[in-house]
């Protein structure tokens, strides 16, 4: 055999190693998963903070994963692997000799550790891998199963062999092997790269052939000099090779507020009941400015079926949906933030977005992920549901047409078949709806506004003895809207001075803005002196020039 094909073989090696390394990187994605760095080629260089580090049995680690933490003292799992790939020998059974050196080496680091530690036992918190594509003897593997169990070995003449590469017997034998797995027959390193590129897709909601690349490289650069010193690798790390970061995986959370001591309103039964008898079928929750659509918003998850998960997008976002830099109508933005909920969970993969991905790829890959997740939620109860819920769908349209874009995320998110146990719920003003472009069978759900009851626990959580004529003045001048109430009892003045200011005539949210705005004005000109006045009132010029964060009439 030529020496150049022994040099190909080798470089066949290197190659496995790597993209097994890749692929158990991107492991670092899985929030459930605890695993916080993959070590190339040794050991962590923090196990012992402060401390000189143990090297005894480091040069056989090929990848060093690390759950919880780095510190040895404090994670909740290491595991050192060693990886061998034969693609001359891939026929040849490794036999217990060609395994000696290695359990040796693990042996010997077992022990150096332990010693390091003291008192602290290692049972449970480290784990030593042989990994190959190479079959391992089952003789060899069944002894150490039974070494770990202390049972009568099967296979006396294998158990001498393995007290002698390990210098253990008996209980410490049983500790140390208990530790150890040995895991053959595994893909060659050709079906690795192939099964890296179908794991990377997986997080993509389209094809990207360099991101695979990209992490490869990321492994490869790990494994040189450059990187003695810093040979881990962490979720960071994956992210920025798949060019991604944290704020683009969560690119719009939701800023709508839960509301403490929200009114139960007297329809909030009757419309989740729809909800919930609504399979298949997209739900619209309308009602006018101030209702209280984002604090109804809030309260459908309270009463789903046991077991239920609901996700809350914000399309508002506290009025910056039309910034430039807080977009929340696109596919790429509400998409990735929704998916990615679902993926904290741990009901998904992570989505990351991509640079040349449209919005087709964003709702096929969106809607792969809640299939999946509803049926890991199902499992659990039959009855349980996946809730979508959409605050201010009809602002994300709004958005998208301002800046000459035909389609919102919502648009197409409505027009998408749901799977088994999804429900997706969109609220909007009645007038904005036909923005939507609803599919003709999407139910349509008209919110109220207060009825008297609920104007009488509203008002008397903060002025608990008000009288019965007390709230119906207060229903009447509020026009019965929640925002409007809420604005006149934010002034914290006494009851009558309270209902003067919304008298005589029933006030509107905009009325209420307008005065409540008008006198917080007034207080300040008078509190301040001459000059100031001036100041003011070139400022209040300077603001009401200003392009709106909400959209006016005009």
């Amino acid at each position: 055999m030529s020496e150049s094909m022994l040099v190909r073989a080798s470089r066949d090696g290197d190659q496995f190693h790597y993209l097994w390394a890749a692929r158990r990187a991107l492991l670092l994605l899985n929030p459930l998963s605890d695993l916080v760095a993959v070590t190339i080629e040794g050991a962590a260089t923090d196990e012992f903070p402060g401390s000189k580090q143990v090297e005894v049995g480091e040069q056989l680690i090929d990848i060093a994963e690390y759950y919880g933490s780095t510190d040895l003292k404090s994670a909740s799992l290491i595991r050192y692997m060693q990886l061998k790939h034969s693609t001359l020998q891939v026929d040849e059974i490794w036999q217990p000799s060609g395994l000696e050196k290695t359990i040796q080496g693990f042996a010997e680091r077992y022990a150096a550790l332990q010693a390091e530690l003291l008192d602290d036992s290692l049972n449970g918190k480290l784990e030593f891998w042989f990994v190959t594509n190479r079959t391992i003897s089952p003789k060899f593997v069944e002894t150490i199963e039974d070494a770990s169990a202390q049972k009568e070995s099967r296979h006396p003449g294998d158990l001498k062999k393995l007290e002698a590469f390990t210098s253990l017997k008996g209980e410490r034998l049983a500790s140390f092997c208990r530790m150890l797995r040995l895991d053959g027959s595994q893909d060659n390193y050709w079906t690795q790269r192939n099964i890296l590129f179908q794991d990377v897709a997986g997080y993509l909601p389209d094809m990207d052939v360099d991101a695979p690349i990209r992490l490869n490289y990321l492994v490869n650069s790990k494994a040189l000099s450059e990187n003695a010193t810093s040979p881990s690798i962490t979720k960071m790390d994956v992210l920025r090779a798949l060019r991604t970061d944290e704020a683009e995986l969560f690119p719009a959370p939701c800023l709508v507020e839960e509301i403490a001591q929200a009114i139960p309103r007297r329809q909030e039964q009757a419309i989740i009941r729809s909800i919930i008898d609504a399979p298949g079928t997209p739900v619209i929750v309308h009602a006018d400015a101030g209702v209280g659509k984002s604090v109804f918003s809030t309260r459908i998850c309270q009463n789903l079926p046991a077991g239920s998960v609901g996700l809350l997008y914000d399309c508002f976002g506290n009025g910056q949906y039309r910034s430039a830099t807080g977009y929340r109508h696109r596919h790429k933005t509400a998409l990735v933030q929704l998916a990615n909920q679902l993926s904290a969970l741990g009901f998904c993969h992570l989505l990351i977005p991509t640079v040349n991905a449209d919005s087709s790829s964003y709702v096929r890959a969106f809607m792969h992920r809640v299939g999946q997740a509803a049926a890991m939620i199902r499992a659990t109860s039959e009855d349980a549901l996946l809730c979508i819920i959409v605050d201010a769908a009809d602002n994300a349209q709004m958005a998208a047409e301002e800046i000459n874009e035909p389609r919102s995320f919502i648009r197409d998110l409505l027009r998408q078949p749901l799977p088994e146990g999804v429900r997706l719920v969109a609220l909007c003003r009645p007038y904005r709806e036909p923005m939507l472009d609803p599919p003709p069978y999407a139910v349509s759900l008209g919110l109220d506004a207060f009825t008297v009851e609920e104007t009488a626990a509203h008002l008397r959580q903060t002025y608990p003895h008000a009288s019965d004529q007390d709230v119906a003045e207060f229903h009447r001048l509020s026009s019965h809207n929640p925002r409007v109430q809420a604005l006149a009892l934010s002034r914290q003045t006494t009851l009558p001075d309270m209902l003067r200011l919304l008298g005589p005539n029933p006030t509107t949210v905009d009325g209420a803005i307008a005065t409540l705005l008008e006198n917080s004005i007034a207080n300040l000109r008078d509190a301040s002196g001459a000059p100031e006045k001036a100041q003011i009132d070139l400022i209040c010029a300077g603001l009401a020039s200003l392009r709106p964060l909400l959209p006016i009439a005009v």
